[in-house]
């Protein structure tokens, strides 16, 4: 009885000020006049919508749903993105604490509908709010009509808990993201030590703390079933664990704990945890709606090709270097260019080849770059007649064209994929970069390993015959174009579900460290 006469005055009360709403509800004895919730009403009128349409009931009264939707605020605030979720989230916890439920289902509700909005605005704001530091600390616009009705229905079925996962990534690695979440959540009010060691630890070696680097390894989920318990070296069933852990975290996995391995191994619960809640929220940013597409992961230095929904070709990548990354970015692969020449950008012409010309009268013609005289001409210049120790980087007036062949640093083939940024995929001369498990080392294009496969594949599936492009004679830079443009990702995940297990990478460009600082 009480209840209901809460809400009558208080669908009355929504449509008056706030100070005259806290004036009405202190004399009913409901809400005190200091209470912080009015103040942290997003949506007032929406918020009186939803109430008048339930009969002035309690929406938020299943413990369940309550946990669940308390948990995916946990999770945004693990991500460090969001001050605004982080109040949000405090409150509720201290209401639901004190057994104040009317302050509860009305912030509750009304948070919500903000996590809806945050859903949907995730693919458009979302590259501020993960990569640019840009803190998610204003109220956001209204929901979609399609997620208010959503909503509304799910208030009348008690179906809110649904609701709350329907807005969830889907992408395939959200849920192992969140299974890991949870799974490591229970042990972070364990004390564990960290692991030291001194020098390397290889196979065979003594083990001062074995016990400890078991726990350890088993913070990630590895099945330890086959680890030996009697002993005190490093024996060759840990030794198969610590090469899964390797494998799990983009390290060379030939078992020997050094310190790329033990900056892993003792990473915190706190911080393993913040990785895998930032990454989880990150993947609302990825389209998923092709089912042909190709994936760069800088992080992870790879690429897949996806057709028809099914992966047919994956490549390690070389990508951008700290000081030249590659942009996150969707762009559309258009034509396939054999025997490219390469129009070298302005930046890497100052600043990387201009200092080495200036040491070296013959760079030009070792590497097979012509001098042109402006980007408004074509015609070419000697390089030799050219004084290369007065030119000035700030009113350089070339540009410079290297010639097609196995040394253009485009190798072979450029994926063209156009764009104002000048970003695409191609094939290099320097092999031996693969072999490197970090490969940021480009100046912001993606080089693709076994690009003459990927070619293949791209023409195969394009129904391309590739045999009479074979048969031709390929001039420089002969463009092939496709029948059906291939959109293209350049995503940014340090945490993700491959294999059957998750995967761990090196925050390359710190944006990790960037979105929770």
């Amino acid at each position: 009885m009480k209840k209901n006469r809460f809400f009558a005055v208080l669908l009355i009360l929504f449509s008056v000020s706030i100070s005259a709403a806290e004036k009405r509800l202190s004399e009913l004895g409901w809400i005190e006049p200091d209470s912080p919730v009015f103040s942290l009403l997003a949506y007032p009128q929406r918020v009186e919508r939803i109430y008048q349409q339930n009969n002035a009931q309690l929406i938020w009264i299943d413990l369940a749903t309550i946990q669940k939707f308390e948990q995916q605020l946990e999770v945004i605030h693990r991500a460090g993105i969001s001050p605004l979720f982080d109040r949000r989230l405090s409150y509720l916890q201290q209401y639901r604490e004190q057994n104040t439920w009317f302050e509860y289902d009305l912030l509750a509700t009304d948070t919500l509908i903000m996590y809806l909005s945050y859903a949907e605005q995730a693919a458009k704001l979302g590259q501020q709010w993960f990569f640019e530091g840009k803190k998610l600390s204003y109220n956001l616009p209204l929901p979609s009509e399609n997620a208010f009705v959503s909503l509304e229905v799910a208030v009348a079925t008690n179906g809110i808990g649904e609701l709350v996962q329907s807005y969830t990534p889907n992408d395939a690695s959200y849920q192992p993201l969140m299974t890991a979440y949870k799974t490591l959540l229970e042990k972070e009010s364990e004390t564990i030590p960290r692991y030291n060691q001194k020098g390397l630890i290889k196979p065979g070696d003594r083990l001062d703390d074995r016990d400890l680097l078991i726990h350890r390894l088993s913070l990630v989920n590895i099945d330890m079933s086959q680890v030996n318990d009697n002993v005190t070296w490093y024996d060759n069933s840990l030794v198969k664990v610590v090469k899964r852990f390797q494998r799990m975290h983009g390290l060379k996995s030939d078992g020997i704990i050094g310190p790329d391995t033990l900056k892993w191994l003792n990473l915190s619960v706190k911080s393993r945890l913040a990785l895998l809640a930032l990454n989880a929220e990150r993947s609302r940013l990825w389209s998923q709606e092709e089912d042909t597409v190709i994936v760069v992961n800088i992080p992870g230095f790879d690429m897949k090709y996806w057709y028809s929904g099914k992966p047919v070709f994956s490549s390690k990548v070389v990508v951008g270097s700290v000081k030249r990354p590659t942009p996150l970015m969707s762009i559309k692969l258009d034509s396939v260019i054999l025997n490219p020449t390469w129009n070298v950008p302005r930046k890497i012409m100052v600043e990387d080849i201009l200092p080495l010309a200036k040491r070296d009268a013959n760079y030009f013609n070792r590497h097979h770059i012509e001098i042109i005289k402006s980007w408004t001409s074509d015609k070419t210049l000697d390089p030799k007649a050219i004084d290369w120790t007065s030119v000035d980087p700030d009113t350089f007036p070339y540009r410079m064209r290297q010639q097609s062949g196995r040394q253009n640093a485009l190798g072979l083939y450029k994926f063209n994929t156009p764009n104002a940024r000048a970003i695409y995929l191609h094939d290099t001369p320097s092999k031996h970069l693969f072999s490197s498990p970090s490969r940021a080392f480009s100046s912001g294009c993606i080089r693709v390993q076994d690009a003459s496969i990927f070619a293949a594949k791209i023409f195969e599936t394009q129904g391309i015959d590739e045999s009479k492009l074979k048969d031709e004679q390929n001039p420089s830079n002969k463009s092939i174009a496709l029948k059906k443009r291939i959109p293209v990702h350049i995503i940014y995940q340090t945490v993700w579900y491959e294999g059957g297990t998750l995967q761990y990478r090196d925050d390359v460009y710190r944006f990790d460290a960037q979105a929770r600082g």
